[in-house]
């Protein structure tokens, strides 16, 4: 894939084997380029284009922006029902007796308990395999570290929700060398791209494609 600006001389390749990071030192072209990909991959309007083998590429339909570190939303109600369809995926396509004879456990509880009630009770014959995820509180292991929940949201977006590309802002002041070169290997593994936007420059990495646009405009390659 490719990403062009219209502003920009160069034109970014986007792999799993290049991490692109893209320096603006002004502080409001910073602000111009970090909203204005933000809200094409929100769905807006703006100049950035995506590509692959010449057929324009919809940014909302494939990137993640996060500029926010303190909190990922891994667990949120669209992941949750995303997770809850593939496992049900998987014990339908490899554990289906598994699940019929748990089924059949419930069942035959809940005609002992209604037995035993004074009050005569209902029920279905069939359990959603989705409320049985929900009742045992089924959620995505996020992990201690920053970098373990930073996978974790990469992980989640990838696999379930087919997003490829993966635009941070600023991620550099929150990792250190190790923990960035850690990233960028597990980032290739996952066969997704990421792109750094940075307002600062720091030390480039041996994966680093590294542009800078300095305070007087010009378009530096590091």
């Amino acid at each position: 894939m490719k990403l062009a600006h219209f502003d920009f001389e160069n034109v970014f390749e986007l792999s799993p084997s290049i991490v692109n990071v893209l320096v603006i030192e002004p502080e409001n072209y910073f602000f111009k380029y970090c909203s204005e990909i933000q809200r094409q991959i929100n769905g807006g309007e703006g100049c950035f284009v995506l590509s692959e083998n010449d057929e324009i590429l919809n940014l909302s339909k494939c990137a993640v922006f996060t500029e926010s570190y303190l909190s990922f939303q891994l667990n949120e109600r669209k992941v949750s029902s995303k997770l809850y369809s593939s496992l049900a995926e998987i014990a339908e396509t490899k554990f289906l007796q598994d699940y019929r004879n748990i089924c059949q456990q419930i069942l035959e509880f809940l005609m002992k308990l209604n037995a035993e009630s004074e009050c005569p009770i209902c029920f279905g014959d069939e359990v959603d395999m989705s409320l049985l995820f929900k009742m045992f509180g089924v959620d995505i292991e996020v992990g201690d570290t920053f970098l373990e929940k930073l996978l974790a949201f990469m992980r989640v977006q990838s696999i379930l929700c087919g997003m490829q590309c993966f635009f941070f802002v600023n991620l550099k002041t929150f990792l250190t060398e190790k923990e960035l070169k850690l990233l960028y290997h597990e980032v290739e593994l996952m066969e997704s791209c990421i792109f750094l936007i940075e307002n600062t420059y720091k030390p480039k990495l041996p994966a680093e494609h590294v542009i800078i646009i300095d305070r007087d405009l010009c378009e530096i390659l590091a």
